[in-house]
């Protein structure tokens, strides 16, 4: 092991959810074991995506030390530096870091590093893809490894998945196909119909065959967050039960305190999916409850832009006794898309997809809330206003967070927000913007233009800052199809 190295954790990783048990729902109760470092005082933890290592450098990044005091894990077993860097990047990774931990969380000596996958084992079905019972959403930004696209899978193939999740959902930030299988199986999430005898995590049936589990305070209950591990079992059919299992262990969600926490308040970092929202200053990021102030900083987006399923970083400090992070500075990890428009959605279902806006296509998962009943077809139909709240992928794919009703169609009051695709240039004539490929008039006299500073004097100094990926956002327009355009504007708005 090299006495000095670097992991890169950036400001865009997401949450763990099989070491740390971030599951949906709930607030987080802060545990006291830690991820097993080596008695050196621990003054921050954090949860991201491992990116890089050594000097590279992705984006917004989190560069910690790993010396030869450091301990790695891989799903709870030890292994060294190089082997870490071997596996490679997209693993959900923990991380506990000592007393020199930077006030922003942004550089320090690792404690500990755990990286973890949520499941390991056979590929249950393909559409949708599901392994071992639990539904698994891949984006353009989900690592693979062993594959060149999802499409390679076949049901029986054993994978290893590495992710954040929401009610036994796992958005994949890592898939890697294992072609000599995997001798441990393993399955992470929220238990469900709990017997005697088993109970059920997503889908999946388990039977305990005398296993007890452990952790589980009085008992195993409905809705305990549970780490089980299997032996290989070459003759489990999909649909099956797992009759191979070995360990059931109960996890607490969200952060956890070190025994050997320098402090009653830590430096502290969390990345994943809202899954609880109770108030704008009170929410839950994969199991971690999080609290913000008037004081907190927001980047990427404002508190009016987070919906169950968006994808968030915390940043602040974890206090010991409450289990609550106060975070200083909140950022949107992916560029926001929210568009507001006349649809007729089929009601396919969720996994479906439909097109706004004429020429934007919108991809619904089973991470999607639809509680309007518009996707899944039980609620309005015909042509509505909708509002779509999502995400754009670094592959340009959009993807609902949340489809909601708005009322009768209008097509003078519509709403896009998302990354240029196409900048403008008044001074040469050019006066027409691009959204998500949606052409945007600039040139009516009675648009207002703005950035995250303030007020623009005109669509001059608006597409002075304007360029491909740039994030911007069109309220109060009228809506033209063939091409698909939006002329007058009320607002044009550069954001954060």
């Amino acid at each position: 092991m090299n006495s000095f190295n670097k992991i890169i954790i950036p400001s865009a990783a997401v949450a763990l959810v099989a070491l740390t048990g971030c599951g949906g729902g709930g607030s987080s109760v802060a545990g006291t074991s830690g991820i097993g470092g080596t008695g050196v005082r621990v003054a921050g933890v954090g949860i991201g995506t491992t990116t890089g290592f050594g000097s590279i450098i992705i984006n917004d990044v989190r560069v910690f030390t790993i010396d030869t005091e450091t301990r790695i894990l891989r799903d709870g077993d030890d292994i060294t530096e190089a082997e870490l860097v071997l596996e490679g990047e997209g693993f959900a990774t923990r991380i506990e870091i000592g007393e020199d931990v930077s006030n922003d969380f942004t550089s320090g000596t690792a404690v500990t590093v755990a990286v973890d996958n949520n499941v390991k084992g056979p590929v249950t079905t393909i559409n949708p893809l599901t392994v071992l019972g639990q539904s698994v959403v891949t984006t353009g930004d989900t690592v693979l490894s062993n594959l060149t696209g999802i499409t390679e899978l076949a049901v029986t193939d054993e994978v290893e998945v590495s992710g954040f999740s929401d009610d036994n959902v796992i958005q994949a930030t890592r898939i890697q196909r294992k072609a000599g299988g995997i001798p441990v199986w393993k399955l992470t999430g929220r238990v469900s119909n709990v017997a005697p005898g088993g109970f059920d995590v997503g889908t999946q049936s388990v039977q305990l065959n005398g296993v007890v589990p452990r952790d589980c305070g009085t008992g195993l209950v409905n809705s305990d967050l549970v780490e089980i591990k299997a032996t290989q079992d070459p003759a489990f059919i999909a649909g099956n039960p797992l009759v191979t299992v070995t360990d059931v262990e109960c996890k607490l969600p969200g952060l956890e305190v070190p025994a050997n926490a320098a402090g009653t308040l830590l430096e502290a970092q969390v990345e994943g999916l809202v899954t609880t929202i109770t108030s704008p200053s009170d929410f839950v990021i994969n199991g971690q409850r999080v609290q913000t102030t008037a004081g907190t900083n927001f980047e990427g987006g404002a508190v009016e832009d987070m919906v169950i399923g968006t994808r968030l970083e915390a940043e602040g400090t974890l206090d010991s006794s409450t289990a609550v992070l106060s975070a200083e500075k909140i950022r949107f990890r992916e560029t926001r898309v929210r568009i507001e428009a006349p649809v007729n959605i089929p009601g396919t279902g969720l996994g479906g997809s439909f097109t706004i806006m004429d020429i934007i296509p919108v991809n619904t998962t089973s991470l999607t809330e639809d509680d309007d009943g518009l996707v899944d077809g039980s609620g309005p139909a015909g042509n509505i206003q909708v509002e779509v709240r999502g995400f754009v992928d670094s592959s340009g794919t959009v993807f609902a967070n949340d489809v909601r009703e708005r009322g009768t169609a209008d097509l003078t009051d519509v709403r896009l927000r998302g990354p240029a695709t196409d900048s403008c240039d008044p001074l040469a004539g050019d006066n027409e913007l691009a959204i998500l490929d949606v052409i945007v008039d600039t040139a009516d006299p009675g648009t207002l233009f703005n950035d995250p500073s303030g007020p623009l004097p005109d669509n001059i100094a608006l597409c002075n800052l304007v360029s491909t990926g740039t994030a911007v956002q069109v309220e109060n327009g009228t809506f033209n199809a063939a091409p698909a355009r939006i002329d007058n504007a009320g607002r044009i708005e550069l954001e954060d």
